[in-house]
Parts: structure tokens; C-alpha cells; sequence
């Protein structure tokens, strides 16, 4: 019987300062999946970020009692998988010197990481924390080259991240797949719940660094940005409440054959979207075990600790 769909391949989950409920159902998953079937399941790393950090990026905070403190290095030491902290807010040179943020990297391991946005982090982390990975996150890339990427830009920043994400709207451009140097250090997000070439993209990254500040930074017109992006401008939202059929609606959740032909090229890094809601980390869990676990039978198993 062929447990696992894809032999080679690891996961990442959004769970790192997430709800603590479903830390402690992935831990349960793990350990019944060892002890029942011999199986360590294929978990490379959680990512997130503390609510009280200021380099926290992608998304606003969620869980607002998921800060540093005290308790901090014993939950680290508790997940049974390397972590990444998401500190993708463009803004985050701004804040080089935020406590929260530098203390959650101090009780890091080596192999743990960081993911990045702002190139003045990038500096910082490679100098100050120099024993961390790095990866080049989605928002970078979404920043840089919000249109078009050419296997060119994602070979330069391999020259100087440890892990690069590809941008969700190449996860089926083989051609262009095939031209970058080292897939193996290549992650891709199998599940994102945006539109196809989404034109708006970056402004929803630059309202969530702005939620990130301190309410003083803040630019004072974030409000009504935010209330115009999502009546006005987003695609994801007018094709569902507009409902008059013109707006076309094609969410970047990949199929398993699509994932198959990544998985082929020589791509074994996959990551799962769902920060924030209870809803959406249960999301990300289901949709890790129907692509990791081939075996319906075990699958059903391992989600009863859902």
C-alpha cells in the first residue's frame, strides 16, 4: 500500500503562533501517525508570526494573545518541526530595532528561518542572526515583480536567499519552471485563495504592512484604501457579490496533477495558506493531508484528531 502521494516531498503549515488548538491536533497527528504507521509525516516546518511584532507582513495579526513572553522558548521546543517566522512587512527596515521581533529570533534554532520581504532585513538577519535560513517570501516577489517574472530574477535572488517562494501565478508556467537553477530550494503555495493575475495584489500587501505599524506610523488614509481595494477593486470579491457573471473567478488552488508535474521537475517544497481563523489553519491541515497522505483510509484516520 502506498501511504504517502509524493515520496520526496515536504510541507510547511501556518500554524507558528497560531491557534494553539491545532498545534496540539498536528502534534497529535504526528505522533499517532509514528506510532500507529511507522510514519513521520512530511513536515518541514511551521510559519507565522506574534501578534506584537512589528515585522509581522502578509497578513494582519489574528490571535492576539500569540506574543513573545516567557513561554515562548518552551513552544518553540514543543513543535516537532523547524520554524519560520513570517516577517515579510516591506516596512520592517523601518523597525530594525523591535524588541519582540529580535527576542523571537534569539530563541530560534539553527535551521529555523526567516521569511523576507524588505532587503534591509535580509541585511540585518544575515548579520546579526547568521546561523537562520532565509527565504524570499510571495510579498517580495508580488512587490518586485508584480506582472511578470523571468527565470532570471528568481536565479538572482537563489544567489542570495537559501529558499525562494515562487510567485503563485507561475506554479503552472513550466517553460519558465524549467529555466530556474535549483528547484530543490524552491517552495511553492499550493492552496492560494487569490485570483489568476490579480492586478491588486500588491495593494493588499501594503494595507497589511500598514495594520502592522503603530498605529502613529500609520497612513491615515489605510482606511478608506482598504474599504475602496475590497468593494471597488478586488476581483475575488466582485465575482462573488456582484454575481452578474462577468467577473471571471480563478482561484489559485492547484490541482494534484499540477502539483504532480512540479513534483516531477524536480520542486518538493510546498507550502499551505490559511494564517489567521481557526477555519482557514483547519483548511491548511486538510488540504496538507489530502496531498501528502495518498491513502484515503489513513487520511480519514489521521483527520479524526482534527
Amino acid at each position: 500500500m502506498k501511504m504517502i502521494r509524493f515520496k520526496k516531498a515536504v510541507y510547511t503549515l501556518p500554524l507558528l503562533f497560531g491557534s494553539l488548538t491545532h498545534t496540539d491536533s498536528v502534534a497529535k497527528i504526528q505522533k499517532y501517525a509514528q506510532s500507529k504507521y511507522n510514519l513521520k509525516l512530511p513536515i518541514d516546518s511551521f510559519w507565522g508570526a506574534p501578534t506584537n511584532s512589528l515585522w509581522n507582513g502578509g497578513r494582519p495579526p489574528y490571535y492576539i494573545d500569540s506574543t513573545i513572553g516567557d513561554w515562548t522558548k518552551q513552544y518553540y521546543k514543543n513543535i516537532d518541526a523547524h520554524k519560520y517566522l513570517t516577517y515579510t512587512n516591506y516596512l520592517a527596515g523601518d523597525y530594525l530595532n523591535d524588541s519582540v521581533s529580535n527576542l523571537s529570533l534569539e530563541m530560534l534554532s539553527k535551521d529555523d528561518g526567516v521569511i523576507i520581504t524588505d532587503e534591509r532585513l535580509y541585511k540585518y538577519i544575515r548579520k546579526t542572526y547568521p546561523k537562520l535560513k532565509t527565504k524570499a517570501s510571495v510579498v517580495k516577489i508580488t512587490k518586485e515583480q508584480p506582472n511578470k517574472r523571468s527565470a532570471d530574477y528568481y536565479n538572482q535572488l537563489l544567489d542570495r536567499y537559501d529558499y525562494i517562494l515562487l510567485h503563485p501565478d507561475d506554479n503552472t508556467s513550466l517553460d519558465l519552471i524549467a529555466q530556474i537553477k535549483d528547484l530543490s530550494r524552491v517552495e511553492v503555495l499550493i492552496d492560494e485563495r487569490c485570483t489568476r493575475n490579480c492586478t491588486v495584489r500588491d495593494l493588499h500587501y501594503n494595507i497589511n504592512a500598514q495594520l502592522n505599524l503603530p498605529v502613529k506610523d500609520r497612513d491615515s488614509s489605510i482606511t478608506k484604501q482598504q474599504t475602496a481595494l475590497w468593494t471597488n477593486m478586488c476581483p475575488r470579491e466582485k465575482s462573488v457579490f456582484l454575481k452578474n457573471g462577468k467577473e471571471k473567478l480563478d482561484i489559485l488552488v492547484n490541482t494534484i496533477d499540477e502539483l504532480q508535474d512540479l513534483y516531477d521537475m524536480g520542486i518538493h517544497r510546498f507550502k499551505t495558506s490559511g494564517r489567521g481563523s481557526t477555519l482557514n489553519e483547519s483548511f491548511a491541515i486538510r488540504r496538507f493531508l489530502h496531498m501528502a497522505i495518498k491513502d484515503e483510509r489513513t487520511r480519514n484516520t489521521l483527520e479524526y484528531f482534527l
